[in-house]
């Protein structure tokens, strides 16, 4: 706002009392008894110093004006400023309500913004608030909309008047089934009793593991297990059997990739069974060992909400917009869609708000390399991608011999689309901890498709099998060539990287 902290302090002297002044910092979500000083001015000092350092003095002239209108006219000569408020809003299951103690602002801003990155939309205060809107009208807002109550709860929290208020009617909320209220464990705390009776996902010890949980649970599904040693995967599927002494060395075997917040699988050097002693004709190719070195690939193929933040950073245009369709699976065929594109993968009609995690589709080879470019990483050769599907034993999927079943993987057309990254993990993962590497959507890899005929244009591999698929694409040898300019409802991507790596 526009007057000098002189005035504003004049202003807040003649015309509040210490009640009023009580008041307007418990509307500005300021403690009245933490602002250093014992009279009113020296309280009403401290408040606007309070406002400056957090960037929030435009919060103030509005509140001003609507508490004291006809003063406000009187000493600033013009209008208060109107208040911005925003409309109420449905609540949004994609949303979260991040509630936090002042002390832990530095853990909340970054779980908000990896959870942004993965598509969730954060309600955190005071980032969320609006100038003028007083902060229990803001909170009262931010409850209503959320699907989900995320609180960090540590012994600043526990002490927080604010946050054990937030809390306890988050709480009442979920007791109604409308939000669903999931405890933060950062650090050792004695929250009430009622806290205790909800399932806390921990962040104490390692916090990509937390972070891993925290997905899990806000996605409806399970977390998957922590590889031991980046060769296999041991214990019960919940991630709990991994042991204080194992942190480090895990911690060493998942990151989050800064610019994308991309979790990335470490996959060790060393030999692998590559292809099938049976190949079906061009479409494996027949085993041997091959060498590779250490490189790391995505947990999961890049989500629409993922390659949305690319888009709006570089206003890249796809091919599919730029030649106006995709082709679609539709009626056991494939359609040419006009304005099939990846935000509206079906056409038109379609659009993908409500699926922010789901893997993007109907991008180009060229789409996939334009998005690995901006993000500092690559595309997973043929031979990295069945390596991290299958490991090192020679396995026919990722999760073993077995069969494909619908418990682990999206295909034959059950449920007939594609469904949220990671769904099917734990139990459909590889031995690296790696999902969705069968079914799903198809993935575009670096590689030139190589085949015993000759071909009249060069076409790229694409692996894994999609939503549509038999039970034979699954198969981790199994590739299919496609000309790397077409578009499909079934083919999205993911990403990968080498130490060495611009962007790594």
């Amino acid at each position: 706002m526009a007057e000098d902290r002189n005035s504003l302090l004049q202003f807040l002297t003649r015309n509040y009392s210490t009640d009023e002044l009580k008041t307007l910092c418990f509307q500005l979500f300021v403690d009245f008894d933490n602002l250093a000083g014992d009279t009113k001015s020296a309280k009403a000092r401290e408040l606007i110093l309070h406002l400056e350092r957090a960037d929030r003095m435009s919060d103030l002239g509005p509140i001003l004006g609507r508490d004291k209108p006809i003063a406000y006219r009187r000493e600033f000569t013009k209008d208060p400023p109107i208040p911005r408020i925003p409309p109420r809003r449905n609540r949004d299951m994609n949303q979260v309500f991040l509630s936090h103690a002042q002390e832990d602002e530095a853990f909340a801003r970054r779980i908000a913004a990896d959870l942004q990155a993965e598509g969730w939309t954060v309600w955190m205060a005071p980032d969320s608030i609006m100038p003028g809107e007083t902060w229990v009208e803001a909170i009262n807002r931010g409850l209503e909309e959320s699907g989900f109550y995320l609180l960090v709860q540590t012994p600043a929290a526990v002490a927080s008047r604010w946050v054990v208020t937030e809390t306890n009617v988050a709480i009442g909320l979920e007791h109604q089934h409308l939000m669903r209220f999931i405890p933060l464990d950062v650090s050792p705390s004695r929250p009430p009793p009622l806290w205790t009776a909800y399932q806390n996902v921990p962040f104490r010890d390692n916090y990509l593991r937390g972070l891993e949980h925290l997905l899990a649970r806000l996605n409806g599904r399970s977390p998957r297990p922590w590889p031991s040693a980046g060769t296999g995967v041991k214990g019960t599927g919940n991630g709990d059997n991994v042991t204080q002494s194992d942190a480090s060395r895990i911690f060493t075997n998942r990151l989050l990739h800064d610019r994308t917040r991309i979790e990335l699988v470490r996959v060790p050097a060393g030999n692998f069974l590559f292809g099938t002693n049976s190949p079906e004709a061009d479409n494996e190719c027949t085993q041997r060992t091959i060498h590779l070195h250490e490189f790391w690939i995505a947990s999961n193929p890049v989500t629409n909400a993922q390659f949305a933040k690319f888009v709006e950073a570089t206003r890249y245009t796809t091919t599919a917009e730029t030649t106006g369709f995709s082709r679609v699976w539709i009626g056991g065929r494939w359609v040419e869609v006009e304005g099939a594109y990846w935000k509206r993968p079906e056409g038109s009609r379609d659009n993908i708000e409500n699926r922010p995690h789901h893997p993007v589709v109907c991008v180009s080879w060229f789409d996939a390399q334009a998005y690995c470019e901006w993000a500092g990483l690559r595309l997973p050769t043929e031979k990295e991608w069945e390596k991290a599907a299958r490991g090192t034993d020679g396995r026919l999927y990722p999760w073993g011999n077995e069969n494909p079943r619908h418990q682990r993987a999206n295909f034959g057309m059950r449920p007939g689309h594609p469904t949220p990254a990671g769904q099917y993990s734990p139990a459909g993962d590889s031995p690296y901890g790696v999902s969705d590497l069968a079914g799903n959507v198809w993935e575009w890899t670096s590689s030139w498709f190589e085949s015993r005929a000759a071909k009249s244009k060069p076409t790229k591999v694409v692996r894994g099998g999609a939503w549509p698929s038999e039970p034979l694409n699954l198969r981790a040898t199994y590739r299919l060539d496609v000309d790397p300019s077409l578009r499909f409802n079934t083919v999205g991507f993911r990403v990968s990287a080498h130490l060495g790596d611009p962007g790594f």
